[in-house]
């Protein structure tokens, strides 16, 4: 990969890479639907439980990558060459930031636990939402087109709950 990612959208002066934070996010959706218990937990348990799949997704793709990459170069990659994939992949670790603000709320307010879950995963379908959105806006979509692509990303939240929600084991 070069300095200048074909694959990032610059957002706020940050390269973000839209399908790794949308897969991240879909994790974390999909691993808060499924997890059973999650009212019982304590707090750094349920951090856990919401980093913990963000940095599977991290080391995913910094592997990936970095095996790509000794593939496409053909050589031994170089510190700066390991460290700038290790750069590639810190963004993603902003997907652990909204459900982890939520918890600190949720616990500091005495919100009940099954409703954190809840707002957590809505929280997820807005995330969606919002890099449909930028995703849009940036291949020039206006108006009404804007408007139904960022909805897709929250469609994309919603079925992801709805498969988890029907599939777990009752």
């Amino acid at each position: 990969m070069t300095s200048r990612d074909p694959h990032s959208v610059r957002v706020g002066g940050v390269a973000l890479h839209l399908e790794r934070l949308v897969y991240a996010t879909v994790v974390v959706m999909a691993v808060l639907a499924a997890y059973d218990g999650w009212a019982e937990l304590s707090f750094p348990a349920a951090a856990v439980v919401v980093i913990a799949p963000v940095l599977a997704v991290c080391l995913a793709h910094f592997f990936s990558e970095a095996l790509h990459e000794h593939a496409a170069r053909q050589h031994p990659l170089t510190r700066a060459e390991w460290a700038a994939i290790a750069r590639r992949q810190l963004p993603v670790l902003l997907v652990a930031v909204p459900p982890l603000v939520i918890l600190v709320i949720g616990r500091a307010a005495s919100i009940k636990v099954e409703r954190e879950w809840v707002v957590v995963e809505i929280t997820g379908m807005i995330i969606l939402i919002l890099l449909s959105a930028v995703a849009c806006h940036r291949a020039g979509l206006r108006g009404v087109k804007l408007v139904l692509g960022s909805l897709a990303g929250g469609l994309a939240g919603l079925i992801v709950i709805v498969l988890q929600v029907t599939l777990k084991p009752h």
